[in-house]
């Protein structure tokens, strides 16, 4: 198969680069052009990296490629001083301008977006990325047919070589350290969190049966389960043997502060996948990973 990756360069994108790279897929990246490649060493000569600066650039990549598969990773979550239309541009345009090419290629399509579970009343992140679900939804159901859709509502990933301004790593590299002192909230939001390689083999099924989702189909990754985020920083705490002071309550809640979030992964068994790790598992393996 062809599958193009956008966002190839971060977390989840460079996970899944290497994924389809060492099955044999032909993998192609879509990058900007000041995209920087550390979590690819090693895969540079099994993976083709196609640059963009303009929406002109991604037309003439994707028709160049013709791929089978798109898998949108790349997005902003507002957390680097990025203005609203920088997330706009990362979180809708970008997205739009790669759909708007794939009805130009010969065959028909299959695009795997990277949704998100939260409220779009959230953040600037979350809204964006509902409101670019709802075009996809449009396009394809607009496509005769030429355009899948499938939108992954993706609960709270973690895993090793994740971005430090994300919670679970973040409290992962406080405990490693033996900083003195993590402020937190109480702590009794639960959370789906799952594992980095549950993930990457969840989008796995996706490309070997999307043939059997609906043409606009929107589906729930996650573990299933729904520990508290205090359940999380005390198995980190304990699982580092880490002596930093773990202050619930500290902090308040953010605004609209989701306080239940689970996955129904019953679509996702019945396509014959399910998690692998349970929450002290992946900790486990991250820790493993990361800081050994």
């Amino acid at each position: 198969m062809k599958i193009m990756i956008t966002g190839g360069s971060g977390f989840l994108g460079s996970a899944l680069a290497h994924h389809f790279s060492d099955r044999g897929d032909s993998v192609f990246l879509l990058l900007r052009l000041n995209s920087e490649l550390h979590r690819l060493r090693g895969y540079e000569s099994k993976l083709h990296v196609e640059r963009y600066l303009t929406d002109n650039d991604i037309k003439s990549i994707v028709i160049r490629v013709q791929p089978d598969i798109i898998i949108h990773t790349a997005c902003s979550y507002g957390r680097n001083g990025e203005t609203t239309l920088n997330i706009v541009d990362a979180n809708i345009r970008l997205g739009l301008a790669v759909i708007e090419s794939l009805l130009d290629v010969k065959h028909s399509v299959t695009f795997i977006n990277t949704g998100t579970i939260l409220d779009p009343e959230i953040s600037a992140y979350a809204l964006s990325k509902h409101q670019f679900s709802d075009w996809g939804r449009l396009i394809a159901l607009q496509s005769g047919g030429h355009l899948r859709f499938i939108n992954v509502l993706l609960q709270h990933m973690y895993g090793p070589g994740d971005d430090t301004f994300k919670f679970p790593t973040y409290v992962l590299y406080t405990c490693w350290q033996n900083k003195a002192d993590l402020n937190l909230t109480p702590g009794d939001q639960k959370r789906d969190f799952i594992y980095l390689d549950d993930v990457v083999n969840a989008y796995d099924t996706l490309v070997n049966r999307y043939n059997e989702l609906d043409l606009v189909h929107d589906i729930e990754v996650g573990s299933g389960e729904a520990p508290t985020v205090r359940n999380f920083v005390e198995a980190a705490h304990r699982l580092t043997g880490s002596s930093t002071n773990l202050r619930f309550g500290v902090l308040p809640y953010r605004e609209n502060e989701p306080m239940h979030c689970k996955a129904d992964i019953s679509v996702m068994k019945s396509l014959g996948w399910k998690p692998l790790y349970s929450l002290e598992n992946g900790i486990k393996e991250t820790i493993k990973i990361e800081f050994h």
